[in-house]
C-alpha cells in the first residue's frame, strides 16, 4: 500500500525521523528501531490531518538511499486514496452521503484514520468515485 521513505538521523535525546513527502511529520525514538516503529502512528496523524484539511494527501515517493521505508496500515491508506479520490472529483462529504444514502456520520467515520472501518464500505464509497480499491501482498522485506 502506502511505504513512506523517513530519514532518521541522531538527535539529542535519541533519533528523529522525518518524511520529505509529509514535511508535518516529525517523529523521535529511543533507536533507529524505536524511532521506525513509532513513525507508524504519527504517519497515520499526519495524514488524518491532510484529510482533516481536505488537502490531498501526498503520495510516497521511493525511498533514497540511507531512508527507510514505512508502511502506514492498509486501513488507513484505503482511507488517504478514498480523501484523494473525492478531492480529484471535487465531491463533498455531503455528495458521498447522497451517493451511499447513508447518514453524513458514517461518511465522517469513512475518513477518520482513527475509526475502524470496514473495508467494503471504502470500496462502496470509491466505487461511488468511479475508482476501484486494488489489494496486493508482497513478500515482506
Amino acid at each position: 500500500m502506502l511505504a513512506y521513505a523517513l530519514n532518521v538521523v541522531p538527535d539529542t535525546v535519541g533519533f528523529m525521523s522525518t518524511c520529505r513527502d509529509l514535511p508535518e511529520f516529525v517523529g523521535v525514538g529511543d533507536s533507529i528501531e524505536d524511532a521506525l516503529r513509532l513513525a507508524v502512528e504519527g504517519l497515520e496523524t499526519t495524514i488524518g490531518i491532510y484529510i482533516d484539511e481536505r488537502r490531498s494527501v501526498p503520495m510516497p515517493s521511493a525511498p533514497e538511499p540511507g531512508e527507510h521505508a514505512v508502511y502506514v496500515p492498509a486501513l488507513t491508506a484505503a482511507k488517504a486514496l478514498l480523501s484523494n479520490a473525492m478531492i480529484e472529483t471535487g465531491w463533498r462529504k455531503a455528495d458521498l452521503v447522497r451517493a451511499l444514502g447513508v447518514h453524513p456520520p458514517q461518511v465522517d467515520r469513512l475518513l477518520d484514520v482513527n475509526h475502524h472501518s470496514k473495508l467494503d464500505q471504502i470500496e462502496a464509497a470509491l466505487l461511488a468515485l468511479g475508482r476501484r480499491l486494488v489489494v496486493e501482498v508482497q513478500r515482506a522485506a
